[in-house]
């Protein structure tokens, strides 16, 4: 199950460790060899070296004890080995130490999706939202999280507003999560619907051919659905049929 914040290990994590290893007020209180140990981690992670990256995280924590990032950055570890009890444990000390995390809340809806409890995964997707409402990632996974529930509208809903907010990181292949149990076909299908709505013929096509070459043939329900009006007469979309 991949994460933004997983796809992204190698920059994202050494970000966040440069950070810290800058902070004067961490070095102050004697931090400095903390933020080496999440630097080392951080490209332990980098390399997908999980098990020595989870050991220097631990060794990073012992020392700053009250650093959510680097539990919430353990946590993604525990989830890549596939330890989603201890990942889970993360992200919830992440979340105590600090209550506004919303990629902690995030990673924690990773976990039910992968795992099927998708009530769980729309819950912890929600409140990662209502704490960073402009992370269109979150958005992205809300929306796969209710089309696993099988509830298109709410999908569609939750992509529109993941597109509005970054359209890259909505299109991003390793930006988010699937949607479990539904087609590559009939995810690819409900993009190119969205980005149709909103008058991205450009995209709207991209998408329709990514369902087709997975197997998407319904061109009659799709020549009977309003938002696609505006592609029937582009020659693009003839070629697919």
């Amino acid at each position: 199950m991949k994460t933004r914040a997983m796809a992204a290990f190698a920059g994202a994590v050494l970000v966040a460790a440069s950070a810290l290893a800058a902070d004067p007020s961490a070095q102050a209180r004697g931090g400095a060899t903390a933020a080496e140990t999440a630097q080392k981690a951080d490209l332990l992670a980098a390399r997908q070296d999980w098990t020595g990256a989870i050991a220097a995280y631990r060794e990073a924590i012992a020392a700053r004890p009250g650093d959510a990032s680097l539990h919430n950055r353990l946590g993604m570890c525990y989830q890549r080995k596939g330890d989603d009890k201890a990942a889970r444990a993360e992200y919830r000390k992440a979340i105590d130490l600090r209550g506004d995390y919303g990629e902690a809340w995030n990673n924690l809806g990773t976990i039910d999706h992968a795992r099927g409890r998708f009530k769980q995964a729309i819950s912890a997707y929600s409140k990662a939202i209502q704490l960073k409402p402009k992370d269109a990632v979150f958005h992205k996974n809300l929306g796969a999280a209710w089309l696993a529930r099988g509830d298109v509208e709410k999908a569609l809903e939750a992509w529109n507003e993941g597109f509005r907010l970054d359209p890259v990181a909505f299109e991003k292949e390793t930006a988010g999560v699937r949607a479990t149990g539904v087609t590559l076909a009939r995810q690819y299908f409900l993009y190119a619907k969205v980005f149709a709505a909103r008058g991205d013929k450009e995209k709207a096509l991209e998408f329709l051919a990514k369902a087709h070459a997975e197997g998407f043939n319904d061109f009659a329900k799709l020549e009977r659905d309003q938002d696609f009006m505006g592609l029937i007469a582009d020659p693009r979309y003839a070629a697919l049929k």
